[in-house]
């Protein structure tokens, strides 16, 4: 059997040069793994912000939900892990594209072996600026009014270039970030254990010593490594600028780039 894995492709962002040739090389992508798949993962942030308001959606991504469409009414499925960016799903990505949507962080099994999936946004986060954003974007109340209140033209404009700053944000703090400083993203000052999704991982299996896999995305970063004799957790470098995406076999993860 055969199960893909890919996470933070950021389709849409306006901080790539063509968003519209990366959401063909994105389609090219799930082209090539639906050719022997299983099963395919999307880890979250797949979009740069995707939002359904009560009715609208996104523009600019028709090929693509059209690709959903076409490789799920084949009857290979996609699953949908929910990411910071595009956790704002109201029914349209299941019922209009066939998508299966997980909880944010969810155990699933897959040929016999426990798989802990989750995009990685939250988990282990110290900061409180940070878990307070993140309170308000999980609140419904916030998604209520936002959906249902706010011109779709106005939330679009918002959620880009919200994430725009926000990415350039983080790549500033990477190019000054002393040893000591709680990033989100990977900073070669900052070593892999110190990461605050491999703190939440190492004690997550503490009380978890069942999984066999730990799957997230969220650091734009690859880390590969044994939390346990038994357990091993794999955070997959982001689609975005890596073309990263993992393959699991039923028994093991093979990671590999992309090339069309």
């Amino acid at each position: 059997m055969k199960a893909y894995f890919v996470a933070d492709a950021h389709l849409g962002s306006r901080l790539t040069q063509n968003p519209d040739t990366e959401i063909r090389y994105f389609i090219s992508w799930l082209d090539y793994a639906s050719a022997d798949a299983d099963a395919i993962y999307l880890m979250g942030d797949i979009f740069d912000f995707w939002f359904e308001f009560s009715k609208s959606i996104p523009p600019g991504y028709t090929s693509l939900l059209d690709t959903f469409r076409r490789i799920t009414s084949a009857g290979t499925p996609i699953f949908f892990v929910p990411g910071n960016h595009d956790q704002w799903t109201f029914g349209y990505l299941e019922h209009e594209c066939g998508l299966r949507i997980l909880q944010q962080k969810e155990t699933i099994e897959v040929n016999g072996k426990k798989l802990l999936l989750a995009h990685g946004h939250g988990l282990g986060e110290q900061r409180v600026g940070t878990k307070a954003i993140n309170a308000v974007f999980e609140n419904s109340v916030c998604r209520w009014l936002f959906r249902h209140l706010i011109p779709p033209a106005w939330g679009l404009e918002f959620g880009y270039r919200w994430s725009a700053r926000n990415r350039y944000r983080h790549d500033k703090e990477e190019q000054a970030a002393a040893s000591d400083i709680y990033i989100d993203y990977y900073s070669p000052q900052t070593t892999d254990t110190n990461l605050f999704q491999v703190k939440w991982a190492k004690e997550y299996v503490l009380s978890h010593p069942d999984l066999d896999y730990i799957i997230m995305g969220h650091l734009h970063h690859e880390i590969n490594m044994m939390l346990s004799s038994s357990t091993q957790l794999l955070i997959l470098d982001d689609f975005l600028s890596s073309r990263a995406y993992a393959v699991f076999d039923g028994t093991n993860f093979t990671i590999d780039n992309f090339t069309n």
